[in-house]
């Protein structure tokens, strides 16, 4: 049978009342911070699962980012495409007024310059940039990744807003054309000016639907979000009333553990001083 000395008494005394107090150092901790989690030992399924979560809330994020830029790419592209059709139907006013025979050849020039400058306009919008620095319009598509698998183009091609001058009659060249007419008194193409605004308002459409999607799915993430940041906060955050409790217990263990030592230890110190 072992024999117990006053030694061992004295170590395990000690053993017990450092654990006593590390328990009550952690849960002051959780207490403080409001989460129960600070290293992995912790709790290793629920720190691996605690990563987990805030990865995917990470990428959830950069979507939310990607979205609204996404959004404002869109809009600025709505924008613009309407103050064209805005344009190109005051061009078509003009062609209609310039279709009278009875005008003379200075009402037609009054009418040609307004042509010009209506198309400058949309030369300008056709110009349109983000920020300042991304051209709108353009023959490469600018892709926004907004969810898993999920990318939108925010953007329209040149060609798909004022037709290929290669195969077909594209917007400018009606317009140079408009203006040409109206300089010889030639008959005016209205059908032509229409196949610019239909081009127009179905682009137009066009981007409206991508906009739609667009927050639909951001509307999707958000609410994703919220749901993981729901289960993230049951996984690390402390409940604070049965932390308090927990640590009122814990001080109680520990002031008897010091107790119990100096019980332990006083009789130690009396034998060293004899």
């Amino acid at each position: 049978m072992m024999r117990v000395t006053q030694q061992m008494l004295h170590q395990n005394s000690v053993r017990h009342m450092n654990q006593n107090l590390g328990r009550m150092e952690k849960t002051n901790n959780q207490l403080s911070s409001g989460k129960i989690l600070h290293k992995p030992s912790d709790d290793p399924y629920a720190v691996s699962k605690s990563m987990n979560l805030k990865s995917t809330i990470a990428a959830n994020g950069q979507y939310e980012r990607n979205t609204n830029e996404a959004k404002l790419w869109l809009d600025e592209t709505d924008q613009n495409i309407n103050q064209m059709v805005n344009v190109m139907q005051r061009v078509r006013e003009l062609a209609v007024k310039g279709s009278n025979e009875t005008l003379t050849p200075q009402d037609r020039e009054v009418i040609a310059t307004e042509v010009k400058e209506l198309t400058k306009q949309i030369q300008q919008f056709s110009e349109a940039k983000v920020n300042g620095e991304y051209p709108l319009f353009s023959t490469e598509a600018k892709t926004f990744k907004i969810a898993e698998g999920i990318e939108v183009p925010a953007n329209v091609s040149a060609e798909a807003l004022f037709g290929n001058a290669l195969v077909e009659e594209d917007l400018f060249q009606t317009l140079d054309n408009l203006v040409l007419n109206l300089g010889s008194g030639s008959s005016i193409d209205l059908d032509q000016i229409d196949v610019g605004i239909d081009r127009l308002l179905s682009t137009s459409a066009e981007a409206g639907a991508r906009l739609n999607r667009v927050e639909s799915i951001e509307n999707r993430v958000q609410d994703s979000n919220l749901a993981l940041q729901t289960m993230l906060s049951g996984i690390e955050d402390a409940d604070y009333a049965e932390t308090i409790m927990k640590l009122k217990s814990e001080e109680s263990v520990y002031q008897a553990s010091l107790a119990a030592s100096a019980k332990i230890i006083q009789p130690s110190l009396m034998d060293f001083l004899r």
